[in-house]
């Protein structure tokens, strides 16, 4: 019997939380980001996170990475649902991969056993939770049963070109082995990857610490030798500033996933959102009969003959709409967004972030709050 399966395995949710979702500007900044964001309840992306880990692995074996500019936000959002020694300081970002080992090592330092990790990004929107669970737990079994590296697979709903997508052929097992990985590919492709039954990547992986750290040794040897060098300690700052320093910078799909052949992927049934844009996020909320919305209770509108607009305004203050359609109109303390809710649009939000930041008198709309750049 393997001796994975020879006795129970304890299972760990490490929760990367390190973005900076220039996308959703202006209410997402370089210094709070989505993932700290109150969108879809009061609860913010990361809490929200954090409450669905909890359902499948109990708080202290819940970690949480980040970069250590994020250490006070993050405290303060989590220090009724983790221990505080789980959240991990990173000194650099340095990208997902170095981010999950830097994990392992802090998981490994409290469990040298063997043992199965779930990697959750902190700002995607989930919904129909039974079915995720499920869905985990089953993910958990075959990494633990088989030695795959799984990644849960969403149906695509349109040829969305700003996400990952994956193609794959069924195997023996309750599970599909990955073929090939397609990164952000134009909407002609993504739509022809659709018509092949390809999934959008999640970004949601589960493994076994004994599999992941294999592929490494195998795929990325810098980075072995790297993780190995932080056994010494890894709550030592000074030993992983210098490992951070050594690091490459590569994301788990570009440094794994597109090179082993461990991967697989099994088809989800819950809803699920990267919330990567403001349409997206028109798509999640309440809407009234003439298919406006708004983001915040503090928002008053008043429109004619305007549709399909979601609308965040500031308190105390009226936002009228005349024939208007298909917009975001975003207004902040210090900016204000209106920008059209088509996928076209949405994409181009980074494009204006760049010219934001490019030009020392704007660069602070992005990099500070509105608390930060008014003072």
């Amino acid at each position: 019997m393997d001796k994975l399966e020879s006795k129970k395995i304890n299972h760990y949710a490490v929760i990367l939380c390190g973005g900076t979702g220039p996308r959703l500007w202006p209410l997402s900044r370089a210094s709070h980001p989505k993932q700290f964001l109150n969108l879809f309840s009061p609860q913010s992306l990361l809490q929200e996170t954090v409450i669905r880990a909890q359902k499948i692995v109990p708080s202290k074996n819940i970690f949480v990475v980040t970069n250590e500019k994020y250490l006070p936000q993050i405290s303060l959002q989590l220090k009724k649902f983790v221990p505080s020694q789980n959240i991990i300081p990173e000194p650099q970002k340095k990208n997902t991969s170095m981010a999950i080992l830097l994990a392992l090592a802090h998981i490994e330092s409290v469990d040298p056993s063997p043992f199965v990790v779930t990697t959750f990004p902190a700002d995607h929107y989930i919904q129909k939770i039974p079915r995720f669970i499920k869905d985990i737990k089953k993910s958990s079994q075959i990494a633990i049963n088989n030695h795959q590296i799984v990644l849960l697979g969403i149906k695509p709903t349109f040829p969305n070109p700003a996400y990952g997508y994956i193609l794959s052929k069924k195997t023996q097992a309750n599970f599909y082995h990955i073929t090939k990985f397609v990164e952000k590919p134009t909407p002609p492709v993504a739509k022809k990857l659709i018509s092949q039954n390809a999934y959008w990547n999640s970004g949601i992986y589960t493994f076994t610490s004994e599999t992941i750290l294999s592929e490494f040794a195998k795929h990325q040897k810098t980075y072995y030798q790297l993780y190995q060098k932080l056994l010494d300690d890894p709550t030592k700052e000074t030993l992983v500033n210098k490992i951070y320093q050594l690091s490459p910078s590569l994301a788990i799909d570009t440094a794994i996933s597109e090179k082993s052949n461990k991967m697989a992927v099994i088809p989800v049934s819950f809803d699920w959102s990267d919330i990567g844009q403001w349409n997206t996020i028109y798509q999640k909320v309440t809407k009234d009969k003439n298919k406006n919305s708004t983001l915040s209770t503090n928002t008053q509108f008043v429109s004619i003959d305007s549709s399909n607009c979601l609308i965040n305004g500031q308190k105390n203050k009226l936002i009228g709409l005349v024939d208007v359609s298909n917009m975001a109109i975003i207004d902040t303390p210090d900016a204000l967004l209106i920008c059209n809710l088509s996928t076209d649009a949405s994409y181009k939000m980074r494009d204006l972030i760049g010219e934001i930041v490019k030009d020392k008198k704007t660069a602070d709309y992005f990099l500070k709050t509105h608390d930060q750049h008014s003072k």
